[in-house]
């Protein structure tokens, strides 16, 4: 099996027909701004880990140009078969199935990799830093980016509906490096002097039925699947509550989630 745990490959391979496509605002400008401050110029080489269904694929294509090459990788077959559809008519990308953990690529083969919300995932991420230092020329540059803190109304929303759930497994637990820009420095402790930001994204919500099928629609599905289906409209209307003061004058509810972003020089 890929170094990736088995259930979170199967959750993203399940949730690969909706991910980012049910009305909300959240990985795709996620992954525009962690281009942004990538700053990925015209003709760079670059890989997309983790690339899903192109949050930062897309955007890193745009900036890299014709001239350029876009690598995306993804264990979850369903994400590499519909990321590689939706970009068949840009030569320039290609998307293919790729452990995160290793990416199995030459030494020096990139300007730049990016990684978009994926490295929490991995079994060992600083070695995963290590092998992607490997990955880049001399003067290329790792951009990657984490969660640093989630909407407590979200929070709140998660444990309520996880009241519902059968045969749910323990909360998985992030490695030690994500707690703080420390630990994050140490991990990079062979990269000179990265750079780290962060930003905040506010996501808005028609319902508490919209924000129950976001959930479900990325690794959120693991939760939702486990609701029998005789009480998911239940859960929807205890969401709902939940939810209840984070609704403005119009009755969208809207949520924010703080995004860090480290770029890192080789």
């Amino acid at each position: 099996m890929h170094s990736e745990m088995p259930g979170v490959i199967g959750v993203f391979d399940e949730a690969s027909a909706s991910y980012d496509s049910v009305g909300v605002d959240f990985f795709t400008p996620m992954g525009a701004e962690l281009v942004h401050r990538a700053a990925i110029r015209a003709g760079e080489h670059v890989l997309d880990i983790g690339c899903g269904r192109g949050a930062v694929l897309l955007p890193a294509a745009a900036a890299a140009g014709p001239t350029g090459r876009v690598v995306g990788i993804d264990l979850a077959p369903g994400m590499v078969a519909r990321t590689a559809a939706a970009t068949a008519h840009l030569p320039a990308v290609s998307v293919r199935v790729g452990d995160a953990q290793a990416p199995a690529f030459p030494p020096g083969a990139f300007d730049v990799l990016t990684a978009g919300l994926v490295l929490f995932f991995l079994p060992d991420p600083p070695a995963a830093l290590a092998a992607y230092r490997e990955l880049l020329r001399p003067g290329g540059r790792l951009a990657f980016s984490s969660f640093v803190a989630f909407d407590p109304r979200y929070e709140r929303a998660m444990k309520t509906i996880a009241g519902f759930t059968e045969g749910l497994g323990p909360r998985r637990e992030h490695h030690e490096m994500f707690k703080s820009q420390e630990g994050i420095r140490a991990a990079l402790s062979g990269w000179p002097a990265p750079r780290i930001t962060e930003f905040t994204l506010v996501s808005g919500f028609t319902d508490a039925a919209q924000w129950m099928r976001w959930v479900g629609s990325h690794g959120g599905l693991e939760v939702v699947r486990a609701i029998p289906a005789a009480r998911r409209d239940e859960a929807v209307e205890a969401a709902a509550g939940a939810l209840a003061d984070a609704a403005d004058d119009t009755g969208v509810i809207r949520l924010t989630t703080t995004i860090r972003v480290v770029v890192a020089d080789r």
